[in-house]
């Protein structure tokens, strides 16, 4: 039995450090994805061409590019690790509830999903104003507002990961208590 027990923990030390890895990656890339379209914003998306119309900024498209990789890397981390976190809680018998992160990982899907679908929409919008369907002001407007609501984003972001800590810390100190 106590074999079990050692190993279960090591198990669960390299899926700790594992986890907090790609954490830390997920941070880092919030920050360059962010700043990136920050500068994407600022310099403005597109480029005036020699005939007179407009040519995308590449900045724009490695920004987006950044952006939705690291979006989907976070909520795929997420949801990876609230499952195993829930087999861990199920498999042991442990009651172990978090309303607050409950909140959080609601609002988390909801606001990453909702600024995904924006950020991308605004992507394919670059088309249109390249076209003239829609004026470049109204679309830097709204890549604004999306940069805004990015921000929130990562705030949700931030909020889900500090409570993810807090459960595995309380599973570490079950864990722990059972030897």
């Amino acid at each position: 039995m106590l074999k079990f027990k050692v190993v279960f923990i090591n198990h669960s030390t390299i899926l700790v450090y594992d986890m907090w890895t790609l954490v830390i990656i997920s941070h880092f890339l919030m920050l360059v994805s962010f700043i990136l379209l920050l500068i994407s914003a600022i310099n403005g998306h597109f480029v005036p061409e020699i005939g007179g119309g407009l040519t995308l900024n590449s900045t724009s498209i490695v920004s987006v590019m950044v952006y939705v990789f690291t979006q989907s890397l976070i909520f795929f981390l997420i949801i990876t690790i609230n499952k195993s976190m829930n087999a861990i809680i199920v498999d042991n018998n442990y009651d172990i509830t978090n309303e607050r992160y409950k909140r959080f990982k609601r609002k988390m899907h909801i606001h990453t999903t909702t600024n995904i679908l924006i950020i991308s929409t605004l992507a394919i919008l670059f088309a249109a104003v390249h076209t003239g369907i829609i004026s470049e002001t109204v679309h830097n407007m709204l890549f604004i507002l999306a940069l805004i609501h990015y921000g929130y984003v990562i705030v949700i972001e931030y909020n889900c990961f500090k409570e993810i800590s807090k459960i595995i810390s309380r599973i570490n100190e079950l864990n722990v208590s059972k030897l």
